[in-house]
């Protein structure tokens, strides 16, 4: 879809899911801000009630995400989370010549490499940066800035519940049960918040900036990952007496005395205060 002579390209944009991250999409693409971009359907389960009256009449409301990917859109937005139908869903929108970008950490850590194998031959894109790290341009920034470098590896907090319950911990003495309650009521986490205090969510991570970074696939059983439910307030005690504090820490490293084998691990670290 093109504007008149000289003006810039107008691509229009589908929503697969609008949940709290999916609002959040649509209330910046239809904020004025991006006037090459125009979104036009939104999908949504039980469509009805998810319906506000500050989308634009012209959007196209449904619960048949065929509506969506059977069309003229030229960008799919997958919000929907987990591993099915979402996969699917992306492999159809990128062999109908549409261009993807998604949240969604699982599926850009297991099925990341194939995904961009059918982009590049189709010649469209695939965007994941807000799989890892959020407004953070972690990829963005390893694949640019970082791209003529060689790494050997990666450490970081990637998962910010994690962080936040860790914090509340630490600057306010709340037990670990307290923390959770406070980051679900600010929307920091999730009802059932299994995946990221067990870790599986910073495992994704990690896994997806091995395979940006250091070009190593990595699969959840190659990232061993431990949970911080254990962890207590004697735990932070012994670390603040030695001028630590508490984090989930993830990693992946090539050992070059090791034959170039990749180790990585997700777990509750010590991290210098300083």
């Amino acid at each position: 879809m093109s504007s008149d002579k000289g003006q810039t390209e107008v691509r229009r944009v589908g929503i697969a899911g609008f949940g709290t991250v999916g609002q959040s999409v649509a209330r910046l693409l239809c904020s004025g801000r991006y006037p090459n971009l125009l979104l036009t359907h939104i999908y949504n389960r039980n469509i009805q009630a998810k319906k506000v009256d500050w989308v634009p009449r012209h959007v196209v409301w449904t619960d048949r995400v065929e509506d969506v990917l059977d069309t003229g859109v030229d960008i799919f937005v997958e919000l929907i989370g987990g591993l099915s139908p979402a996969k699917e869903w992306i492999e159809a929108a990128i062999m109908g010549g549409k261009s993807v970008v998604t949240a969604n950490k699982q599926v850009i850590a297991k099925h990341g490499a194939e995904l961009c194998t059918l982009v590049r031959q189709g010649g469209t894109a695939l965007g994941f940066e807000a799989a890892v790290g959020g407004g953070i341009p972690m990829v963005r920034g390893i694949q640019q800035g970082l791209g003529s470098d060689q790494l050997i590896e990666l450490v970081g907090v990637l998962n910010g519940t994690c962080n936040f319950i860790f914090d509340r911990m630490e600057s306010a003495a709340v037990t670990m049960e307290e923390a959770v309650q406070e980051a679900q009521a600010l929307g920091y986490a999730e009802a059932d918040p299994s995946d990221d205090l067990d870790g599986l969510d910073a495992q994704a991570k990690i896994a997806i900036l091995s395979a940006v970074g250091l070009r190593r696939r990595l699969t959840s059983t190659d990232i061993p990952t431990r949970t911080i439910k254990s962890v207590g307030q004697m735990e932070f005690r012994q670390a603040d007496k030695l001028n630590y504090v508490i984090r989930q820490v993830s990693r992946v490293a090539v050992d070059n005395a090791q034959g170039d084998q990749v180790q990585a691990l997700v777990t509750p670290a010590l991290v210098p205060k300083s």
